[in-house]
Order: C-alpha cells, then structure tokens, then sequence
C-alpha cells in the first residue's frame, strides 16, 4: 500500500485541469458506467472554474505522490457564506489509506478559514466510500433525485453542512 506521508497536497496548475477532467472521465466510466455525457459535464465546469475563479475564495488542490496526481478536490464558491465541494477523486491504488481524509481535511480548513457557513455537494448513492467519508466530517443527506442523464439511472444526493 502506498504510504500517505509520500503525498503533497498542492494548490493546482491550469496543465492539471487534463488530468482532473480526463480521470474523472475514466474512472466514472470504468467503475460505475458512467457515459461521456458525464464527462463533458465535468470538463465544461472545470473548464469554466479554470477562467473565471477567484482564488481568493476558491482552489483546487492536487494530491501528488513522487511527481504522479493522485486525487483531487476543489471548492467552489457560491456565495459569501456557501460553497461547494466539486471534483472529489482518488486514484485507485491511493484508496483506504487515508488520503481522503487528508483532502478533506485539507477543504475543511480552507473553508473555515475562508469564513464560509455552509457547504454542500452532489453526489450519487453508489459511492459508498464518499458517503461514508462526508458523514464522518458531519454532512448530512437532505435530498435525493433521479439523473438519466449521464447514461446509467443514477440516484444523485445532495448533502449539506453548517459551520
């Protein structure tokens, strides 16, 4: 197993907005079936984070081990209070050895610091290990709804947090 003191966490560069799109692409379509219309939702939105973000408010922050990306989570303002977790990924081989936690910890505190008071995310109801991980950090599940649009029926969740 790789050892998770190997792993910086740095703020991205616009030559990782290949991979973050790109991965997420892969991965959602080998493991969970996902066709490219998913894809191409991602890209547009990180495409549109990349030109238009304030970084002052805003970040996406890059998991690397020996120079490789490892795995991904942005925040994404939405108001002055709110923000969004997006792009939240990690590579199969870096699964259950803590970076997860590292990342979140690592979105957490930058929304403290920021000063925002509530933060949510979508997810879908297959990715237990995600679930699993907000709950620990306090989200709560407050809505559920149907998404055929990335061709799989998918249950998509929305989950909430007040600081």
């Amino acid at each position: 197993m790789n050892n998770i003191d190997d792993v910086a966490i740095r703020t991205y560069k616009p030559e990782d907005i290949d991979y973050i799109i790109k991965r997420h692409r892969e991965l959602y379509d080998t493991e969970y079936g996902f066709g490219p219309e998913f894809g191409n939702y991602v890209e547009k939105y990180v495409n549109e984070f990349n030109k238009n973000h304030d970084n002052t408010k805003e970040n996406i922050w890059i998991a690397e081990m020996n120079g490789k990306q490892v795995g991904v989570i942005a925040l994404v303002r939405v108001d002055e209070a709110t923000a969004m977790l997006r792009w939240f990924l990690i590579e199969p081989e870096m699964r259950g050895n803590g970076l997860g936690h590292k990342l979140m910890d690592t979105f957490m505190d930058f929304c403290r610091e920021k000063e925002y008071k509530h933060i949510f995310l979508w997810t879908v109801d297959k990715l237990k290990a995600a679930r699993h991980l907000y709950s620990k950090y306090g989200f709560k599940l407050i809505e559920t709804k149907v998404n055929d649009s990335w061709g799989e029926h998918i249950i998509e969740e929305r989950w909430d947090l007040h600081l």
